[in-house]
């Protein structure tokens, strides 16, 4: 009995302008062939003319890094990935905590009475708060009312203003270095294939050559995959305002992106409470959100408002 057809061959079979054996039929082979030439990566390899990574002039279809990964998955030597978050209600699963226990919450969604109800509760046994819920909406807006609080005031962030457009030319200047250095090792590496080359021209004994032609495909391979790294560094794109301007939106109203509606709403809450806090949020259920501990660059924010005030208040004595 035939071994039994992969997803991949069933699913070539349903184009029936793609190449088919005579008899109709495709056979396993012709996935592998896909999954391993590297004619689709915008290289030429042919071990009958002792070619290895050569550049061709065709357009690439998968970046050489996208095909080492499925090299890797191939031979078994990949991590299964991730399991997807399942909150995509609840825009704090896995961030608030419970305020007795500092567990996070679990959050579910109940059905009665013709609708659907969202409830963050603490499952953690032997915890006072174990089973008792808290509303979606009611944690939610709680935490809400600490994002409000921490918009700046608009001089500190034109003092910001300045400090990130000395980042953004320090970031066109390390990118420009960067590419420097990639080209200084492949010109490296260049030498060393220019060196084996050499030896396997010059070798005494034949037993030798094959371990010096392994060493110059593996160059040729680390060679293209820096070309390739090359070819992607970048400076940044764009103006410096047109990059700016949704890092200060957010920082100089972090509450008008919390509030944004839409599909996107909890993506986006999620963004600006990573954004905004260092640490996880305690909620209690009777006495409602504990402020935590804001991130570093609304701490200087804070700061810079706290020596403004200061100075000013010096200056006026």
């Amino acid at each position: 009995m035939p071994p039994p057809k992969n997803q991949w061959v069933l699913t070539l079979e349903t184009f029936p302008n793609y190449p088919h054996l005579k008899d109709g039929k495709l056979r396993q082979q012709r996935v592998t062939d896909l999954l391993t030439h590297p004619i689709y990566t915008g290289h030429i390899c042919s071990e009958r003319y002792g070619i290895h990574w050569l550049k061709a002039q065709h357009e690439p279809l998968i970046s050489l890094e996208t095909f080492d990964k499925v090299q890797e998955r191939r031979s078994g030597s990949v991590k299964a990935p991730k399991r997807k978050n399942i909150g995509d209600h609840f825009a704090l699963r896995g961030i608030a905590v419970c305020g007795c226990c500092e567990v996070p919450l679990r959050s579910s969604i109940t059905r009665g009475n013709g609708g659907q109800y969202a409830y963050y509760l603490c499952q953690t046994k032997g915890c006072e708060a174990y089973g008792k819920s808290i509303k979606r909406d009611q944690l939610e807006d709680d935490v809400g009312e600490i994002i409000k609080s921490l918009q700046p005031d608009q001089s500190v962030v034109q003092l910001l203003t300045d400090m990130f457009r000395h980042i953004w030319d320090a970031r066109r200047t390390q990118a420009a270095e960067l590419r420097r250095d990639a080209q200084r090792q492949l010109r490296a590496l260049d030498k060393k294939i220019e060196a084996l080359v050499s030896r396997v021209l010059t070798a005494q004994t034949e037993a030798i050559v094959p371990v010096y032609e392994a060493e110059i495909v593996s160059l040729e391979h680390d060679k293209a995959r820096l070309a390739e790294k090359v070819q992607k560094q970048t400076e940044p794109k764009g103006s410096f305002e047109e990059k700016l301007e949704p890092a200060l939106t957010f920082l100089a109203n972090p509450w008008k992106l919390w509030e944004t509606p839409g599909e996107a709403q909890v993506h986006l809450r999620r963004l600006v409470l990573k954004l905004a806090f260092g640490t996880r949020i305690k909620y209690c259920r009777n006495h409602g959100a504990r402020t935590p501990e804001i991130s570093f660059p609304f701490k200087v924010l804070d700061r810079f408002h706290m020596l403004r005030c200061q100075n000013g208040a010096d200056g006026g004595t």
